[in-house]
């Protein structure tokens, strides 16, 4: 099976904040939300978005709050 390995980091906090995961190549952006709330023990409050390759994508509710800066980078950095 095909695999990523990532490795999460949340800005601006000291010491770093990070995790390394190993996802299934078929993972949707969707899944990998909610491996990321599950891994950081978050609770999902906040609305998400992903950055990738110059494109969004997230929920957008029509008349709502736009996002801020992004708290948390991802980076590929293995593929197995």
């Amino acid at each position: 099976m095909k695999t990523y390995t990532i490795k999460l980091a949340v800005r601006g906090v000291s010491p770093m904040v990070w995790r390394r995961l190993r996802l299934a190549a078929d993972t949707s952006l969707a899944a990998l939300h909610c491996i990321i709330q599950i891994v950081q023990g978050w609770d999902d409050d906040h609305l998400h978005l992903f950055h990738i390759y110059g494109k969004d994508y997230g929920i957008s509710y029509d008349g709502g709050i736009g996002f801020m800066t992004f708290a948390l980078k991802t980076f590929m950095i293995i593929q197995t």
